[in-house]
């Protein structure tokens, strides 16, 4: 079956075609082009006018946690996988992202419901609603390197093939995101609802487990040379840390807490990864680097949903407006190098002939603010908004 989509204005990787038209067969795009060279339309084949609406590649997300506060909304109230996974999906696609990596941590269960059976479960649901699902849903392993547990099945599960995405984390107080003592035991009270004394055995317990971390980290490294699998880290503070991992061949550097870090990264060659709502919200939770201040010098290469997946699209849009990049460069933070970043460039995250057909439709208003109306995955229309409204009433009918 084949699909054309007219009048639409097409984001490629360098501009933007205002009256642009784009053709689909299968899976794939077939053909793009300016207005003036749209073929006529097939019998048969089905016609979609996007009215003016920008055409941009669906969004690729590497590390979001949401699926965690869906399964275990308040602490120790936990829904089923299912349930949980459904509602992701669903959320997923409205805001434009067609290709998830779920962050799901090895950790002890340090911070709730990070654990081994998490991970099984989630992998187990997304193969058996593998034909439900509206969009491409994969593993991003976080390996907490104070964990023996974690990373001993965190290398298990590399060489079985579940994760597509494996990043080490080392979240003790100190350096990284929590700089102090302190402020690691205020977040996790805040976040588990622990004692003092059970964080005081959750501190012991990871500073007898770090004369362990060198070793765990060259084994890591080597399975995921092995393997083929892209490695990340998280929270990078120092230029000498980077200079390190870049030597294990580490592809990304998640959420670097320091410039020097992350322009050392980009420098090195790794991908550069800052969350999307640091960009909305001009700002850290953590009170770490500005991804702002890091776009300005040109180091971020990709923006992830991190725990607000509508942060993507609007953080693309935002920097747009505000003249932070140009919009084919926005958008590639969030499509094209990401895809790269885990070596699936050259299938997904552009418009380009004989890619896969992963598109969003985005209506943008007047203040530059993003709608998603239309997701296609694999050249498949899998979500749809249509609105109708008049001076009394509005309405939305969202079809699946």
């Amino acid at each position: 079956m084949k699909t054309l989509i007219t009048h639409a204005r097409l984001v490629l990787r360098d501009q933007v075609l205002d009256d642009g038209w784009l053709l689909i067969e299968g899976e794939r795009i077939l053909d793009l082009g300016k207005a003036q060279t749209c073929p006529q339309a097939e019998p048969g084949i089905h016609l979609v006018d996007a009215a003016g609406s920008y055409l941009l590649p669906g969004l690729i997300d590497l590390h979001c946690d949401v699926i965690e506060k869906l399964v275990e909304p308040r602490p120790g109230v936990h829904v089923d996988m299912y349930v949980a996974l459904q509602e992701a999906d669903l959320r997923l696609a409205g805001c434009g992202i067609t290709t998830e990596f779920h962050a799901l941590s090895l950790d002890d269960n340090e911070f709730g419901v990070r654990s081994e059976n998490f991970f099984r479960d989630l992998n187990t649901y997304v193969h058996i609603m593998h034909e439900r699902l509206l969009i491409r849903h994969k593993i991003h392993a976080r390996l907490e390197l104070t964990s023996k547990h974690g990373c001993e099945k965190g290398m298990e599960m590399m060489r079985q093939g579940t994760s597509a995405l494996v990043s080490m984390m080392d979240h003790s107080p100190g350096q990284g995101q929590y700089r102090t003592e302190q402020a690691f035991r205020e977040y996790v009270i805040r976040t588990t609802h622990r004692t003092h004394e059970e964080v005081d055995e959750l501190l012991a317990r990871k500073r007898e487990q770090m004369r362990e971390k060198p070793a765990r980290i060259t084994a890591l490294s080597q399975v995921a040379h092995e393997t083929g699998i892209p490695l990340a880290t998280h929270d990078d503070d120092t230029p000498e840390l980077i200079e390190q991992w870049h030597s294990l061949g580490v592809a990304i550097s998640e959420f670097p807490t320091t410039m020097e870090a992350a322009r050392c990264a980009h420098e090195l060659g790794l991908k550069v990864c800052m969350g999307a709502p640091n960009v909305l919200r001009g700002r850290s939770s953590g009170g770490n680097l500005s991804a702002l201040s890091a776009i300005e010098a040109n180091i971020v290469d990709v923006l992830c949903s991190d725990y607000y997946p509508s942060a993507m699209l609007a953080s693309v849009f935002l920097l747009a407006k505000k003249q932070y990049k140009a919009l084919p460069e926005a958008v590639r933070m969030v499509t094209l190098h990401p895809a790269q970043a885990v070596g699936i460039g050259h299938e997904y995250g552009s418009l380009e002939v004989g890619k896969i057909a992963d598109l969003i439709q985005v209506e943008v208003s007047d203040q530059y603010r993003p709608r998603v109306q239309r997701v296609l995955v694999g050249g498949q229309e899998r979500f749809s908004i249509t609105g109708v409204r008049n001076s009394q009433v509005a309405v939305e009918t969202i079809t699946l």
